[in-house]
């Protein structure tokens, strides 16, 4: 929540079996989130397994591509505010 606003975060996921577990634990170490929304786009490992192991919402986007996924996963996000971010250790490794 954020001055009375819900927050969404949406993460699209490709393959992101080595990310996504440490990327939803590490947003949510900001508590800012009130959903963590993992748009997996057809990925061939475990990516959805392990979001929804860490309490994430997982939707699937079969539609493949970016734009695909993050246009699903802002029409599943509750959140008045919306994040959007990728799920890879790049940007995240910066802002620690």
């Amino acid at each position: 929540m954020y001055q009375n606003k819900k927050v969404s975060l949406v993460l699209p996921a490709f393959n992101e079996e080595k990310n996504i577990a440490k990327a939803i634990e590490d947003f949510r170490k900001i508590k800012l989130f009130d959903e963590i929304i993992v748009v997996d786009n057809n990925s061939t490992d475990k990516t959805a397994k392990l979001a929804a192991a860490k309490k994430a919402k997982v939707v699937v986007e079969k539609k493949q591509g970016y734009g695909f996924a993050l246009k699903k996963g802002m029409s599943k996000a509750a959140g008045d505010i919306i994040f959007l971010c990728e799920p890879d250790e790049l940007l995240r490794q910066k802002t620690h």
